[in-house]
């Protein structure tokens, strides 16, 4: 196993291992930081969870005493006694009524001030700083914040909600103390790095400490008005990396706020993790240094050399190396080129010759034309030429032009395209002769791509000898060319002669043979099959299917990618 591993997997192996040591370091390092950021905003949450149940207390308690203080009868009944009580009865109705309460104020840390207003008649009791003019729009139960103050206000009638302002009999306020929320924040933040707000409708802060105006904006931006979830959201400013949490307290209408700079719990751990990190990556830099002289000196003269060599496997015989490096791969270039310089002359050679070779088959496969086929069209001619001038037109016509075409097919311009009017004008000329009908449909993608000339037109000539001509009434030939990954599917039908299952396999064996088949019988189709697996490999082979008008069906495949398409692959189309 150790005599298999090489220099390159060597590198890629230390590469790897200095990556997977960064990797896993980097990985643990924000673990940590992660992990001790996860338990600072757990406690943080923790905080602000308890100091919103102290606020919601709060404001429970101010709701219940201004729910207390106008379902009390003293106060329901004052303004009916006030014509029934003389000027000093009604004033000590009152003063006892502003006694009750100042009851909450002694006991309670939250509670500024509480006072009742009579809307109709301007009456007004107060136990604090709270003056009529903040009773008199209030037209519904609830909290608002007014002047800098929350304040509750409780109106009566106290079970249904008054739809105008002069049917609301009186109204009970209950004012919070500034200062105290103010002194709850404390409870809410962690620590000499964190601090806590109230925003109040968007804009109004309370807090005890000065805050950070861009968290502010930021937070004004980002908060939502959902009071059974706790928001949190990461923020960067330029003294460093705040976490802010945010928590709608939905009876107000008011976020409480805090955020933590995390720099102050996470600069050790940094410190100690650059420490080790330029460790690790001093070692790398001297690693990739060492990987660095051994891949200029050695490694890369073998990949040129491989690569070099895979250029002429692919037949590129005209590549050179041009490098001089000063060392021992010098000589092993300059033998490399002059192999290949070699190969190179020897492969000019053999193209003459093989160009040479197939100059001579394609004027042996013209020889090969049947010459009665042009026999007969010439006595045609003859035997028309006084009753059907343009029958005689037609087959001239015709009959040069398929000439012509054989004397031009060495000209390597021959398409899918060509070879098809070359087997119409042959089929035209035999249905002047026969009764004999064709179709030929070739697929537009297919007709510029090149193929070697004078396939179709002999399987097509055998199938009206050997198969029409053989059956009486038989007169339909048809030739689809259609496109077939990566090349083109040829299939040729008519409606002659069959053969049955056995004969199939006989006509398979003679075309499939190394040899040709003695005699003339099957010469065409032999020489037809040759030339397909020679050019376009073992997979163009012709094969033989009986169809559905009882005659024969010859198909065969041509592949048009270079790997397999030989001397008539095509590489640039038109």
């Amino acid at each position: 196993m150790i005599k298999k591993v090489n220099m390159k997997w060597f590198i890629y192996f230390f590469v790897f291992f200095l990556l997977l040591t960064l990797g896993l370091f980097y990985f643990l390092e924000n673990s940590g930081a992660r992990a001790i950021q996860e338990s600072l905003v757990n406690s943080s949450k923790d905080q602000l969870s308890y100091a919103d149940s102290i606020i919601n207390g709060v404001i429970s308690e101010a709701s219940v005493y201004g729910a207390q203080y106008t379902a009390e009868n003293s106060v329901r009944y004052l303004q009916s006694q006030k014509h029934n009580l003389g000027p000093y009865d009604f004033q000590m109705q009152k003063n006892a009524i502003s006694n009750r309460l100042l009851d909450p104020l002694l006991s309670s840390q939250a509670i500024e001030s509480i006072a009742i207003y009579w809307g109709p008649d301007g009456d007004f009791i107060s136990t604090g700083s709270l003056s009529p003019t903040v009773f008199e729009s209030v037209t519904q139960r609830g909290w608002q914040y007014v002047n800098g103050s929350f304040i509750y206000y409780s109106v009566y009638p106290y079970f249904f909600q008054p739809e105008d302002l002069a049917n609301i009999q009186y109204v009970v306020g209950v004012k919070l103390k500034t200062e105290y929320l103010a002194a709850l924040l404390e409870k809410a933040y962690n620590g000499s790095n964190s601090n806590a707000y109230f925003l109040v409708g968007n804009n109004t802060l309370i807090s005890s400490k000065t805050v950070n105006n861009e968290i502010v904006e930021k937070a004004k931006k980002t908060i939502k008005p959902d009071s059974q979830e706790i928001f949190k959201f990461d923020y960067k400013t330029h003294d460093g990396t705040y976490y802010v949490l945010t928590k709608y307290i939905k009876p107000i209408d008011t976020y409480l706020v805090t955020y933590t700079r995390t720099n102050a719990f996470l600069n050790p751990l940094n410190l100690n993790n650059q420490v080790f990190f330029l460790s690790i990556l001093v070692i790398l830099v001297i690693g990739l240094i060492m990987i660095f002289m051994f891949y200029r000196n050695f490694y890369r003269n073998v990949y040129l050399l491989n690569k070099k060599f895979y250029q002429v496997e692919k037949g590129d015989y005209g590549t050179r190396i041009i490098e001089n490096p000063d060392n021992e791969f010098f000589n092993l270039f300059q033998s490399f080129n002059h192999m290949v310089a070699k190969i190179q002359a020897l492969f000019a050679s053999l193209k003459i010759e093989t160009d040479l070779r197939r100059n001579a088959e394609i004027k042996q496969l013209q020889s090969q034309i049947n010459p009665h086929f042009l026999y007969n069209s010439l006595f045609f001619i003859m035997s028309l030429a006084k009753t059907s001038p343009e029958a005689v037109m037609q087959m001239s016509k015709h009959l040069a032009e398929y000439y012509r075409y054989l004397t031009k097919i060495d000209s390597h311009e021959i398409t899918l395209a060509s070879e098809m009017v070359l087997v119409d004008h042959y089929l035209s000329i035999m249905s002047l002769c026969k009764n004999i009908k064709y179709t030929i449909n070739l697929a537009p993608e297919l007709r510029d791509w090149r193929m070697m000339p004078l396939i179709i037109q002999p399987i097509v000539e055998n199938a009206i000898q050997h198969g029409i001509e053989e059956r009486q009434g038989a007169h339909r030939v048809s030739i689809d060319v259609k496109a077939a990954n990566p090349g083109a599917l040829i299939v040729i039908a008519n409606d002659g002669k069959g053969l049955t299952p056995d004969e199939i396999k006989q006509l398979e064996a003679r075309v499939q043979n190394d040899l040709p088949p003695k005699g003339t019988n099957g010469i065409g189709l032999w020489n037809v099959n040759q030339r397909l697996k020679n050019i376009y490999g073992e997979s163009s082979s012709l094969r033989f299917f009986i169809n559905d008008w009882g005659g024969l069906t010859v198909t065969f495949t041509i592949d048009f990618f270079p790997d397999e398409g030989g001397h008539y692959a095509v590489t640039d189309r038109g």
